[in-house]
């Protein structure tokens, strides 16, 4: 569906997509939904791609279709930082996408990563139709000091407070530094940011298990089945086309905001290795210590046994 789509159908499709999943009353979604034709526009739905089940009082989004998220991302994004939105049913990775054009301003969403990464050149692996994958552009300012540890922590903060918002709790996604989004000990979500020189442009990409479910475990390396979870594993109904748009606007939120101090203290609260004596590998170096706190541009701050105290980049720190 590559024709302009009318405001009142987004609009259609905003208001079932924030039911999460939940029957919605007809009458008044007929009411809220402001369209003179609403039988036309629910087929419009379904031929973006949007699955619905209905029956004679209520109508519930199964899953939103392919075919509207671009149209639905540009109508609710329209306030914040201009992007081209692309959207793939398979791509090599949305990050290289990005990368391979580095002046331009993107938003990149895939259904399904063939050689997605994260840190490091790490694998990141997610069934076709289960996860939020995407990256966005964030043009820097050369003025302010937005070091990749500054943005990966904002971005973590970011993406935990949205999905928080999203199921409607608090505090309860968990960070793992520096890129990692926990819950209970598994990971949810995984962050990658990257500063493409000389352009000055920051890539953000964001991985989430939506819809990962017990068969999808089966497809995954036997070494990661016991260490991710999802929204679907958490008992948390959600469209990926909702998450991913609330993540967004979290993004640029954060990365727009001139204080940076509220989410410190967020990622103090969420820090899942505070105090705890850690082993890193850094620069070809093993540093074990203690995590004592976050420096937002010179990265995680460690006390080693010596007494030392030392800052670790987000490029070029991993756990071991």
């Amino acid at each position: 569906m590559n024709e302009e789509v009318p405001a009142a159908i987004l609009r259609l499709l905003d208001l079932l997509l924030k039911a999460r999943g939940r029957p919605v009353d007809l009458l008044r979604l007929r009411g809220e939904a402001d369209t003179k034709d609403f039988e036309a526009a629910m087929r419009q739905l379904v031929a973006g791609g949007c699955h619905l089940e209905r029956d004679p009082a209520t109508v519930r989004l199964v899953r939103s279709g392919l075919g509207l998220w671009k149209q639905y991302l540009e109508h609710v994004l329209c306030d914040g930082p201009w992007r081209r939105i692309e959207i793939y049913p398979t791509t090599t990775s949305t990050q290289a996408l990005i990368k391979a054009r580095p002046t331009e301003a993107l938003l990149v969403l895939a259904d399904e990563q063939t050689a997605g990464h994260g840190r490091l050149g790490r694998r990141w692996v997610c069934p076709a139709g289960t996860g939020v994958l995407l990256s966005l552009t964030h043009q820097l300012d050369l003025n302010q000091p937005f070091t990749i540890d500054r943005l990966s922590f904002l971005a973590a903060v970011a993406v935990a407070e949205a999905i928080e918002r999203i199921i409607g709790t608090t505090e309860l996604i968990q960070i793992r530094w520096p890129n990692d989004l926990m819950v209970n000990g598994a990971k949810l979500a995984g962050i990658l940011v990257e500063i493409i020189q000389p352009v000055g442009t920051a890539v953000i990409g964001v991985g989430i298990n939506v819809d990962l479910d017990h068969p999808h475990l089966i497809q995954l390396p036997p070494s990661l089945r016991d260490q991710v979870c999802s929204f679907r594993l958490c008992g948390w109904p959600a469209d990926r086309l909702h998450v991913a748009s609330e993540i967004i606007l979290s993004i640029d939120q954060h990365l727009q905001a001139e204080d940076v101090e509220p989410a410190i203290t967020q990622w103090r609260r969420r820090n899942l290795l505070n105090q705890e004596m850690v082993s890193l590998r850094s620069e070809g170096q093993t540093i074990t210590g203690t995590v004592i706190d976050l420096d937002p541009d010179e990265g995680l701050i460690v006390r080693r046994q010596s007494g030392e105290i030392v800052h670790l980049h987000a490029s070029t720190t991993s756990l071991l």
